[in-house]
């Protein structure tokens, strides 16, 4: 595999860099692009005319070929390079000099002899039209000359076939055209690979008949598809076929002679398929192709399909006359077909171990492998093949098309096994052969809360989409991803679920086709999963490449409601029958090694688990597990004739044997239920045994005696086990959690109460302090502690989660005793407001955000411990104003985490909504509410708080106001929120970098931000900046980016009808066109001046440069100087002949009497200010140049040293210099220059230059 990988990745640079051929010839010195459409043109004028105005077009994406097809000379036979179809010859390992692909086959008995040669054999069979036909296309079967580089030619006509296809993302009837061109080079790389391993006969192929089929015009995307189509059908064929000819088709029986025949017949009907097609093709009547393509049931695609399974049906009786024999190659390739596009490594970049794991530990932290190994593990061998037969899923994996498969059934019958078998099939089929294609999977569960949530999700598949499913990208990551990882690091910002969604289609469209795999929709937040479906929507509807998603879910009304409209499998009871079977067999052997009373009834045992399981997994396993506590014959048979009948009655029985435990062994059982139901991450297996020693039901903080993880699954009756993968505890299924909430009434209220007060009396217990709580890595500060800052798992456990088991009980729904427990314990446990406890103070030492540690208020702030008396909050010496050492008080820490009860508390309390903090970085709980878009704190400060949402901070603070805070994360929501409800001024000046609202979004491109400020908020876009380093929303628009040009500013320009040509004072560019210039953006800057109207020769005399040519050639000399940094003088060199273009003036009066001067800047000299009569009279080299000939200054003349990219950039430079030479001599003998600036150029450069640029 590596070894194909390596060569196709030489196959595809060397056809990348070959120098093209002069005279219209190809980069083969025998070869003529023009060879092949000879015989197709001589075909196409004595064939019946052109059928096209008989067939509808049935579609209109229209676009045509790079090369017309043509026929300057008379139609001849194909050259052996062409017609013959060969794959060139090999020298290595297991062939001589001299040997061919299709090596001569040999007899059994060992003598040469003339080998069979099955194409020519195919060929006879054709009808004597059909023969001509082909041999009008130059096809002569008969010849055995060899020639190299047949592939290669496929492959590269397969690759302009592939940028058509992407210019335009093609469809036909919702096939993405692309993705037959992607499977069509994969075969032609498997193709390929045969040159080693195998030496099939001689015969020749149908390579140059394909070679034909792709240089014939198409212009419409059905016509793509049905060329493609039938292509990728024949190669599909040709390869099946190779791989049995040299399996098998050597050797004297009749199986063999069998053998041979079928493939005669599979070669005939390729043949047959190719000179079809190729007459259709040359009569626009590509939809007749199509017909046939896609009807099952007739015609010549069907009849292909037909001989195939002949054939394959012929192999396998082969496979078993001599053994055993396999083909290595078709097993490798069941199922879709992976594609390989070598394009894709150049979009990765290789990083360290260190450095690629901390990426992808911040884009997601969850252990989605360990999730499918456990349920791998725990999944019976070899079940759940029935589903990969489906059609239903047979369909979905293997059509071009993007779509969506859901699989369905009821609680127990084993989705989520079936999902990890989907899973192993994708990851299988991937691994065999080399690939170039996305994966990602992810298993939700609502006893997990991180596996609840969509963003999670989202989350986790960025991460396992960062680079290719191939095993050999492990440390290669998208160098975009990477630098989108940088840039938020140093913005402070999350990965939320926009980033993500744009993250999720920037894979998608980079590799030729993603399959995205998601186990318990169902146990998605019910609130938020909408999120989900519409995030897979947008990918589908978005991506230019074949998406497969599979959902798994219970038929729940609102999942039917959203996934119900894309095909489904439900699973029935008679679907798994075989898998529950397996199990049950698996399980006997277990039970039987166990207890010999059950070999005698084991068929007993396994029929009547049969008949009843209903096609439930969990029921079933269940059972076995009452069956194994039976010791006798009789108590078998007692135990199976009162099986429960449902799921329900089941858990009844087994609650049932908890409560008749002995009192504390039953109190054991039930903590432990709760602790694994209300735990917001699973609990190790020692943390589990240490939680239910406390007795929240008690005063004092006494551990009872200690409990082994046997003992503890014994009185837990199969409720709970031990997750084997991960070592933690878990509910035997998700059935488990949910008869708790419904039949026994434990709601999140009730589970977490018992918790909530065990880990305070923890935290309270000598138990907990009488040891070092924190180990040797818990060093200085941290914001998120870590397993292994801690001395034991359930230390970590409580450090982290206990307030989130206090802060979820609302006194609403708390019997008044349990909340006053729940009072008492939080009170004593904080100490007072700003005098915290001993204990309170040794858990909150390493934490950052706490300190000053003797300030307990400020976790009761942060954490949301609404849950106090009036009596705390009464304490006389209460501070308000006192700030946190990150200098913020009590009430911005509680608008920043969103905590309303506390606001309320506090602003009755004396708590203010004016300028607040630390005076270097001041702000208002409005700021740090719009920041981190708590939109019902922001909701709350504006309607009962009365704050000013147009309050505006210092030049110091980190944002101005309100609003520039959700501007600057894109939260839209808040946005909304301020503008439409809060009636944010959105024209205000802001003294910070951006200066407003609009220019701050415009400057991130962020067009839905952009769209809700001017069309709902009133923004005006000519709005002229005060402060900031733009000037306005639309410089800020152009200096967005680098590349392309960006939606904002095609908004202002062409919606909005910005001004590009606004005077300012201020900022750093001066004009629009200057900022793009800055950028190196050459798009953006031919945009600016034909569609915006950019003055080329806006004088600009307050800015750097002053016109945007000299700043052109200025930056160019810049980045000349920095040629060994990674910056590309090339790219902005380009600017220059833009701008020349559209009228630049070399020099511009700019007013004062100053005139700047493109060439002084190109050479690295400052501009003249006023007063300066000539460039003597000013400094004017930067610590760079130097009082030599400044035309020497740009080394134009190639040293023997240069690299390659040395003289790329003095070959630029050197066309640059010409460039203005020219211009500046065509605009001063033209007339085109004002008297000032032809006063200059006489006295700058006098008649000796003046005769140089003449020249």
């Amino acid at each position: 595999m590596d070894r194909l990988r390596a060569r196709i990745s030489r196959r595809l640079h060397s056809s990348r860099h070959k120098e093209p051929a002069s005279n219209n010839q190809s980069t083969s010195s025998d070869y003529r692009r023009s060879d092949l459409a000879e015989p197709a043109q001589e075909l196409s004028k004595t064939s019946t005319p052109s059928v096209s105005s008989e067939v509808p077009i049935t579609n209109k994406n229209e676009y045509e070929e790079a090369v017309p097809w043509s026929n300057p000379e008379e139609s001849r036979s194909l050259s052996p390079s062409d017609a013959r179809g060969e794959v060139c010859s090999a020298k290595g390992e297991g062939n001589t000099p001299g040997s061919s692909f299709f090596g001569s086959s040999k007899e059994p008995d060992g003598d040469e002899k003339i080998p069979r040669n099955f194409w020519n054999e195919a060929f006879e069979r054709l009808s004597l039209t059909t023969q001509g036909q082909l041999r009008q296309l130059g096809y002569e079967p008969s010849s055995n000359i060899e020639q190299e580089g047949d592939l290669d030619i496929l492959r590269e006509a397969l690759q302009e076939k592939m940028a058509l296809c992407d210019g335009k993302a093609l469809k036909y009837q919702e096939q993405f055209v692309r993705d037959y061109a992607a499977k069509c080079a994969t075969w032609i790389e498997l193709i390929g690979d045969l040159v080693i391993p195998f030496a099939p006969s001689q015969a020749a192929g149908p390579w140059g008949l394909i070679k034909v089929a792709l240089k014939m015009p198409v212009k419409y995307a059905d016509g793509m598809a049905a060329l493609l189509g039938t292509v990728e059908r024949v190669l599909h064929a040709t390869f099946r076929g190779r791989e049995y000819e040299s399996a098998y088709a050597i050797g004297k029986s009749d199986i063999v002679d069998t053998l041979r025949r079928d493939l005669v017949h599979v070669y005939q009907a390729v043949l047959e398929l190719l000179s079809y097609s190729i007459d259709m093709l040359s009569k626009s009547a590509w939809v007749r192709i199509l017909d046939t393509m896609f009807d099952k049931g007739s015609g010549l695609f069907s009849d292909l399909t037909a001989k195939e399974e002949e054939l394959a049906k012929t192999a396998q009786a082969c496979s078993a006359a001599t053994g055993g024999k396999t083909i290595q190659h078709l097993q490798d390739i069941r199922g879709h077909l992976p594609r390989i596009e070598t394009q894709v490594a150049e979009c990765l970049e290789k990083l360290e171990w260190r450095e690629a794991l901390e990426i992808l530990d911040w884009i997601s932290p969850v252990k989605y492998g360990s999730h499918h190994n456990n349920v791998r593990g725990n999944r019976t061998p070899d079940t759940g093949d029935w589903l990969l037969q489906k059609g239903a899923f047979r369909d979905w994996e293997e059509s071009s098309s993007s779509a969506v498969l859901w699989l369905r059934g009821s609680p127990g019958v084993g989705k989520t096994f079936l999902t990890s078998r989907v899973i192993d099939h994708v990851q299988d089929t991937l691994a065999r052969t080399p690939n170039d294609e996305g994966f990602a999977y992810f298993y939700c569960n609502r006893t997990e809360d991180i596996r609840t949530r969509p963003l999670a999700v989202a989350q986790s598949y960025v991460r396992q989409l960062a680079s290719s499913a191939s095993k050999s990208s492990l440390l290669y990551i998208q160098s975009r991803l990477r630098a989108s990882y940088q840039e938020m690091r140093m913005r402070g910002a999350d990965l939320d679920f926009e980033r993500c969604k744009g993250l999720l289609l920037e894979s998608l469209n980079l590799y030729p086709r993603t399959t995205l795999v998601l186990d318990a929709f169902d146990e998605c937040d019910p609130a938020s999963r909408g999120n989900l479906i519409r995030l897979f929507e947008d990918l589908l509807s978005s991506s230019t490449r074949p998406v497969k998603v599979f959902i798994a879910s219970r038929p729940d009304r609102d999942v039917q409601q959203q996934v119900r409209s894309h095909p489904n499998i439900e699973v029935q009871a008679t679907d798994n029958h075989q898998d529950i079977q397996a199990y049950i067999s698996q399980e006997m052997l277990r039970l039987i090694e166990k207890n010999g009373a059950f070999r005698e009834l084991q068929a007993t045992i396994e029929s009547t688990l049969l008949e009843k399981c209903q096609g439930m997994f969990q029921w079933t396993y269940l059972q076995i597990k009452q069956l194994e506590k039976c010791i006798s014959p009789e108590a078998i048979r007692n135990c199976l004739g009162a099986l429960p009948k449902t799921l329900d009655e089941t858990y009844d029985r087994l609650y049932e044997e908890i409560e008749n435990h002995p009192p504390h062994d039953r109190d054991l059982a039930l903590r432990a239920l709760k602790w694994v139901l209300a735990a917001r991450e699973p609990l190790g297996r020692e943390a589990l045994l240490e939680a239910v020693r406390i007795n929240p039901d008690i005063t004092t903080t006494e551990l009872c005696a200690p409990v082994s993880d046997d003992a503890l699954l014994a009185l837990c009756r199969n409720f709970l086990v031990i997750d084997s993968e991960r070592d933690v505890w878990r509910v035997s299924h998700l059935s488990v959690a949910e008869y708790f909430e419904l039949r026994r009434s434990w709601t999140t209220i009730v589970t977490n109460l018992m918790v909530g007060k065990a880990c305070l009396l923890f935290m309270l217990s000598d138990t907990c302090w009488n040891r070092t709580i924190y180990s040797p890595d818990a060093q200085g500060l941290f914001s998120i502690p870590k397993e292994r800052y801690f001395t034991r798992p359930f230390l970590y456990y409580i450090s982290c989660y206990w307030p989130e088991h206090i802060a979820n009980l609302d006194p609403a729904d708390v019997p008044t005793d349990d909340f006053s427990r729940v009072t008492e314990l939080l009170e004593r446990f904080l100490g007072a407001p700003q005098d915290s406890s001993a204990q309170y103070r040794y858990w909150a030492h390493h934490h950052r955000s706490l300190r000053p540690i003797e300030y307990s208020i400020l976790a009761v702030c942060r954490l949301g411990l609404y849950q106090l008396s009036d009596t705390w909050w009464d304490e006389p010496e209460l501070d308000l104003a006192a700030a946190s050492q990150n200098g913020e008080t009590c009430m911005l820490v509680a608008a920043k985490n969103g905590h309303i009860p506390i606001l309320r508390t506090l602003l009755a309390k004396g708590g203010t909504v004016g300028i607040q903090g630390d005076r270097d970085d001041e702000s208002t709980p409005l700021i740090h509410a719009a920041f981190t878009g708590q939109i019902g704190a922001a909701k709350y400060l504006l309607e009962e708080g009365k704050a000013d949402i147009n309050l505006h901070t210092g030049p110091s603070a980190l944002f101005t106001c309100a609003l520039e805070a959700p501007v600057a994360r894109e939260n839209i929501g808040m946005v909304r929120l301020l503008v439409l409800d809060g009636h944010a001024d959105v024209n205000m000046h802001l003294n910070s970098p951006y200066g407003s609202a609009l220019a701050l979004a415009s400057s991130k491109n962020w067009l839905e931000g952009v769209k809700l400020l001017v069309e709902q908020g009133g923004a005006d876009v000519d709005l002229v900046l005060q402060y900031g380093r733009y000037g306005s929303a639309l410089v800020a628009a152009a200096a967005v980016s680098d590349q392309g040009c960006p939606e904002t500013l095609r908004y202002l320009v062409e919606v909005q009808r910005a001004n590009a040509n606004l005077p300012f004072t201020d900022g750093i560019y001066g004009s629009a066109l200057a900022a793009a210039v800055a950028t190196g953006n050459e798009k953006c800057v031919s945009y600016l001046i034909e569609i915006g109207k950019a003055d080329v020769n806006m004088p600009l005399p307050n800015f750097d440069y002053g016109s945007a040519l000299s700043r052109a050639a200025y930056l160019w000399r810049i980045l000349f100087e920095m040629v060994d940094v990674t910056y590309d003088p090339v790219r902005m060199g380009e600017l220059v002949p833009v701008l020349l273009a559209a009228g630049a003036k070399v020099v511009l009066n700019i007013g004062n009497g100053e005139i700047v001067d493109a060439l002084e800047a190109f050479h690295g000299r400052r501009r003249l200010r006023p007063g300066c009569e000539n460039a003597s009279d000013e400094e004017d080299y930067h610590w760079y140049s130097s009082d030599d000939d400044k035309d020497a200054e740009i080394g134009p003349d190639e040293n023997e040293g240069d690299t390659d990219r040395t003289k790329e950039i003095k070959a630029c430079a050197r066309a640059t210099l010409a460039d203005l030479e020219r211009a500046l001599w065509q605009q001063y003998t033209s007339g085109a220059l004002s008297i000032e600036e032809a006063k200059y150029v006489e006295a700058k450069y006098g008649s000796k230059m003046a005769q140089r640029l003449s020249n």
